[in-house]
C-alpha cells in the first residue's frame, strides 16, 4: 500500500497526464462512465437500432415500427447474466410480453374490457415480482410493452395480427442478436464485473477510513461503513451470477472467480481491524496514530481502484509498485507509543492489535494481485470451495408465488395496488380524450409505482425531473437537428435509459422521455412535438402513483422484525463456524455469505423505512443501534478468527482449546430465551471479554428494537 495521499508521495505511479490521473481516481466518475452498466447499454442501443433499420428498411418507417417496439419489448431483461441464464429470462419475459399484448389487442373495440384486462395483467406484473428481485425486469415486461400497443394506431383485426407478429420478430431478433454480442463479449464481461467489485472494495476501504478522523460522529460512521458494506454485497451477488458459473472451464474465469473469495477475505481482515479502533479513537495521545491509519486506509483504496482500472486493460493486472512511506509511517507512530511509558496496557492492546491487523489487510490486498496473475494461486484459493453453493439460483416455478396468493403478503398487496393504479390510470386517459395519452400516463404509473412507499416517492421525483428536462433538450432537438441525425440522438437516448436505469432512474428518464418524443417525430415529423402534452401526462400519471401508493400499503415495520430475528440467528451462526479452528473453509465463506446478505437487508429496510411516514416509522433508532451493535461483534469474531488462525497450539487463550467455551457460550446466549440467559455460567478467559460483551450488546441491541417495533 502507498502512502499517496502523502506529502512525500509524488503520484509518479500514475503514467498519465495530470487531468487523467485525477479523472481516475475519482471514485464518482469512475462509478458513472467506467461500468458493465455503459456497456450493457451501448449494446442494447446497437441491438434495437439495428432491428429497427432492418425492420425499417423491409416493411417502411412506420410500418416497421412494432417491430422496432418489439425490439424494445425484448431488451427490457437484457442484463448482464451468463449466456444460458440471460437466454431463458429474456425469452420467459419476452413470452410474458406477448402474451400481454395479445391479450390487450383481443380487447382493442370496447374500453370497459380494455381496463379490465390492464387491470389483470398489472395483477399478474406485480405477482410475478414475488419470484425475486431479479424478476422486477420480467414484471415490467408485461406492462411496458402492453402500453406500447395501447399507443399505436387504432386498427382493424387483421391489422392487430399484423402488428403483433412483427412486434415479435422484432422480438426475438433482438434476443438474438443480444445473446450473440453475450457470447462475443463475455470475458471482458467478467472482467468488467470483477472491476466493479474491486471499486465497492476500495469505496469500502475510503469509508471505513473515516474511523481515523477523531472528530467524526462514531454512530454517522458506522452508518455509512453499513451502507457501503450493502453496496459491496450487492455487487458480489451480481458478480457471483456472472463469474462462478462454469468456472473452472478456463483459467482466466479460475482467476476471476478465485477473486471473489479473496476480496472477501480482505474484507474480512477490514473488519477485524475495526475491532480496536474505536477504544483509540477515545484516546487523545493517539491522534497521530490515527491520521497515519487514515493514510494507509486511503492509500489502500487508491491501490484497489488502480488494480480495478489495471484490470480492464491487461491481462496480468497488478498494483503500484509497493511504496511503504505510508505502512513506515504508521509503524513508527506504532513504536513511538508503545515505548511511552505512560501508555496505559489497554491502549497498548489496542495499538499492537490494530498494526498487526493492518498488515494482514496489506498482505491480503497483494494475495488479491498474485491471484489475478497466477493460476496456482487461484486454484489454491478456489480449490476447497464448491461454486454452486454459493451461485445465485432463478426459479421460474410459478408453484414458488402461490404463498404470495394472501392477503398478508406484501407481494399481493403490490399486486392489487398496480393493478388498481393502472385501471385509474386507464381511465383517467379515457376522459383525456385524444391518441397518445393513455400510454404515456401508463407508463409513468408502471415505472413509478413500486412494492415500498419510499421507493415509489423516490422515483415519483425522479420521473418528474427526468421528464422536464428530457422533454426539453428532445424539443431543442427536434427543432434543429436534421432528422438523419436524430436516429442518432435516439439511439443515445435508448443507451441512456438502460444504462442508467438501475443506477440512477432521473438520468434514465432523461434518457426515456428524449427517445419516446424523437421517436414520435420520426414517426409523423410534420406533426407538433407534444411537450407539454407529455409533461401534462406524466403529472397525472404521477399523481395515480402517489395516490395509490397510500393504498394498502405493506409498511417496513412488518417485515423488518423478522429480518432482525433472522440477522441474529445469522450472527450466532457465523460465530458458531468462525470460532472453530476445524471449520470447513466452505461453511465458513457460507456463514460469512449468509451473514453480510442478512445485514443488507436489514439496512436495505431501514433505508426504506426512512423514506416512510413518519407514523410509519416504529423502532428505526433501536434499528440503527441494532446494525451498528452487529457491526462490532462481528469485527471481535472475526479478530478472534485471525487470532485463532495466527496462534501456536501452545498459546492456550486464543488456540481452540481456549476459544471452546466461549464459542459453547455465544452458541447458547444467542440462541436462548430471556430466562435461560441469565443462567448461562460465563467463562473466565480474560482475552475473550470483549467478544463476549459486544455479543451481550448485540442480543439486547436485537431485543431492544423488537421491543421497540411492537404495536403501540
Amino acid at each position: 500500500m502507498r502512502a499517496a495521499d502523502s506529502p512525500n508521495c509524488d503520484g509518479s505511479r500514475f503514467a498519465l497526464d495530470p487531468l487523467m490521473a485525477r479523472w481516475t481516481r475519482s471514485p464518482k466518475l469512475l462509478k458513472w462512465f467506467v461500468g458493465q452498466h455503459i456497456v450493457n447499454g451501448v449494446s442494447v442501443a446497437a441491438g434495437v437500432m439495428a432491428v429497427g433499420i432492418a425492420s425499417s428498411a423491409i416493411f417502411g418507417f412506420r410500418a416497421g415500427q412494432p417491430a422496432t417496439l418489439g425490439a424494445i419489448s425484448g431488451s427490457i431483461s437484457d442484463f448482464p447474466a451468463p449466456v444460458r441464464v440471460k437466454a431463458r429470462t429474456m425469452l420467459t419475459g419476452f413470452a410474458l410480453a406477448l402474451l400481454s399484448t395479445s391479450a390487450i389487442q383481443l380487447v382493442a373495440g370496447s374500453v370497459a374490457a380494455q381496463i379490465v384486462m390492464i387491470g389483470v395483467i398489472a395483477f399478474v406484473a406485480g405477482l410475478v415480482t414475488g419470484l425475486g428481485r431479479w424478476a422486477l425486469a420480467m414484471s415490467m415486461q408485461m406492462l411496458v410493452p402492453m402500453v406500447f400497443v395501447l399507443g399505436l394506431p387504432p386498427t382493424n383485426f387483421a391489422g392487430a395480427l399484423r402488428d403483433e407478429a412483427l412486434l415479435a420478430l422484432g422480438g426475438f431478433a433482438y434476443i438474438g442478436v443480444a445473446l450473440l454480442f453475450t457470447r462475443l463479449v463475455e470475458a471482458s464481461d467478467r472482467r468488467m464485473m470483477t472491476s466493479e467489485a474491486f471499486r465497492e472494495l476500495a469505496a469500502y476501504l475510503r469509508a471505513f477510513a473515516r474511523f481515523a478522523d477523531p472528530g467524526g460522529d462514531l454512530p454517522e460512521i458506522y452508518g455509512a461503513l453499513i451502507r457501503q458494506q450493502a453496496a459491496l454485497s450487492e455487487q458480489l451477488q451480481a458478480a457471483r451470477a456472472l463469474l462462478l458459473t462454469h468456472a473452472h472451464a478456463i483459467p482466466e474465469r479460475v482467476r476471476l472467480a478465485a477473486t471473489i473469495g479473496v476480496l472477501l477475505d480482505v474484507f474480512d481482515a477490514l473488519v477485524a481491524a475495526q475491532c480496536d479502533l474505536p477504544r483509540l479513537r477515545a484516546a487523545p495521545f493517539a491522534r497521530t496514530l490515527l491520521t497515519r491509519i487514515g493514510v494507509l486506509l486511503r492509500a489502500a483504496a487508491l491501490d484497489i481502484q488502480h488494480l480495478s482500472l489495471d484490470l480492464l486493460a491487461h491481462r496480468e493486472p497488478s498494483l503500484p509498485a509497493d511504496h511503504s512511506i505510508a505502512r513506515d509511517a504508521m509503524r513508527r507512530e506504532v513504536q513511538r507509543l508503545l515505548d511511552l511509558a505512560d501508555t496505559p496496557d489497554d491502549s497498548r492492546e489496542a495499538i499492537t492489535n490494530t498494526a498487526s491487523r493492518l498488515d494482514a489487510v496489506r498482505r491480503q490486498i497483494f494475495r488479491l494481485e498474485r491471484t489475478l496473475r497466477d493460476d496456482a494461486a487461484a486454484e489454491t484459493a478456489i480449490a476447497s470451495v464448491d461454486l454452486k453453493a454459493f451461485t445465485p439460483m432463478r426459479s421460474y416455478d410459478l408453484r414458488a408465488l402461490r404463498v404470495h396468493l394472501a392477503p398478508e403478503s406484501p407481494v399481493f398487496r403490490y399486486a392489487v395496488r398496480l393493478s388498481l393504479a393502472m385501471m385509474a390510470g386507464g381511465l383517467a386517459a379515457t376522459e383525456l380524450g385524444g391518441e397518445g395519452h393513455g400510454n404515456w400516463v401508463l407508463l409513468t404509473i408502471a415505472v413509478i409505482l413500486r412494492p415500498g412507499y419510499g421507493l415509489t416517492r423516490q422515483r415519483r421525483d425522479d420521473r418528474l425531473v427526468g421528464t422536464l428536462i428530457g422533454c426539453v433538450v428532445a424539443s431543442g432537438a427536434v427543432a434543429y437537428v436534421p432528422v438523419g441525425a436524430l436516429v442518432a440522438v435516439q439511439a443515445g437516448s435508448l443507451a441512456l435509459t438502460h444504462a442508467f436505469v438501475r443506477q440512477n432512474y432521473r438520468v434514465a428518464s432523461i434518457g426515456a422521455s428524449m427517445m419516446a418524443l424523437i421517436s414520435l417525430h420520426l414517426i409523423d415529423p410534420h406533426g407538433a412535438a407534444p411537450v407539454l402534452a407529455r409533461l401534462a401526462d406524466t403529472i397525472i400519471g404521477a399523481a395515480i402513483a402517489q395516490l395509490f401508493n397510500f393504498f394498502w400499503p405493506s409498511w417496513e415495520i412488518v417485515e423488518a422484525p423478522k429480518l432482525a430475528r433472522r440477522l441474529l440467528a445469522r450472527a450466532a451462526g457465523f460465530a458458531a463456524v468462525a470460532l472453530r479452528e476445524d471449520a470447513p473453509d466452505q461453511d465458513y465463506r457460507l456463514a460469512r455469505k449468509n451473514l453480510i446478505e442478512a445485514v443488507t437487508a436489514l439496512s436495505d429496510s431501514a433505508a426504506r423505512m426512512g423514506g416512510e411516514p413518519r407514523g410509519a416509522q416504529r423502532g428505526l433508532d433501536e434499528m440503527s443501534a441494532m446494525l451498528i451493535a452487529v457491526s462490532v461483534f462481528v469485527a471481535h469474531v472475526s479478530a478472534a478468527r485471525l487470532d485463532i488462525q495466527a496462534a501456536e497450539v501452545s498459546d492456550a487463550p486464543m488456540a481452540s482449546g481456549g476459544m471452546e467455551p466461549t464459542r459453547t457460550w455465544l452458541i447458547a446466549r444467542l440462541g436462548a430465551d430471556p430466562g435461560v440467559k441469565t443462567r448461562l455460567e460465563t467463562p473466565n478467559d480474560a482475552p475473550l471479554a470483549r467478544l463476549r460483551a459486544a455479543a451481550i450488546d448485540m442480543a439486547d441491541a436485537v431485543e431492544a428494537y423488537l421491543i421497540a417495533s411492537r404495536p403501540e
